[in-house]
């Protein structure tokens, strides 16, 4: 038999099939008759239905992978590391002295812009007043950095305190979700260079009225960096 005969055979059969009444309910006069075609008719609605289930998703999530940028999706989550940088301690005898430090004196150890996955930057003064007396001193203490030299500036009062700016660099939330080639690109693809940070700390001015028997003050300024790692990276969907 031939290839046309074959097929004139098999549309012959299902034409039969289609015209073939399969169950009837109700009455004879008044029922309803489940007929071949009507099946068939069912069972390709429903597989039209399904691929085009199919389809949509299919295309839902390709235009959601397109408008990130990249050829896959990759979710993480973020984890910080503390680590503790430089310290300076010193005195300041009188009203008016200061001492600067890191990019504005040139001091490397205070430079952070090789490290590119660090969050953000504590720059902190403990400071004291000696010789009692009730205290009465005021400081000031700017920070900055080499991109930013305006920077940040924080004032205190009293016998004493703790002072501390922060700088953020590239802070991230818990969970970071984007697109990319590879979980390595993922990664890198929120790398950015630090910075080189730098100050200055003041003494702005002595106690008045006050019988001191020094009016110095003492100071340690010292940095905390924190990095970030992701942890758990995960591929949620590939075109």
């Amino acid at each position: 038999m031939s290839i046309a005969d074959t097929l004139s055979d098999k549309l012959s059969r299902f034409e039969k099939y289609n015209n073939k009444e399969l169950y009837h309910i109700g009455s004879s006069s008044m029922g309803f008759t489940v007929t071949g075609r009507l099946v068939s008719g069912v069972v390709g609605f429903i597989v039209i239905i399904l691929m085009l289930m199919i389809t949509f998703s299919s295309a839902a999530n390709s235009i959601m992978v397109s408008e990130l940028g990249g050829t896959k999706a990759f979710t993480a989550d973020v984890v910080l590391t503390e680590t503790t940088g430089p310290t300076l301690e010193g005195t300041l005898s009188n009203e008016g002295e200061f001492v600067e430090f890191g990019y504005i004196i040139d001091d490397v150890n205070w430079d952070y812009l090789s490290e590119f996955r660090i969050s953000h930057i504590d720059v902190q003064v403990i400071w004291d007043a000696n010789g009692g007396g009730g205290g009465g001193r005021q400081v000031t203490f700017d920070v900055s950095t080499e991109n930013d030299t305006a920077g940040q500036s924080q004032n205190s009062g009293g016998g004493g305190g703790t002072i501390v700016i922060t700088q953020a660099v590239n802070q991230l939330p818990e969970t970071v979700t984007d697109t990319a080639d590879s979980a390595e690109d993922f990664v890198q693809s929120y790398e950015t260079p630090g910075e080189w940070m730098g100050g200055k700390f003041t003494y702005t001015s002595e106690s008045i009225g006050a019988l001191l028997t020094s009016e110095s003050i003492t100071y340690t300024i010292s940095l905390t960096y924190y990095t970030w790692e992701f942890d758990n990276i995960r591929e949620i969907v590939e075109v």
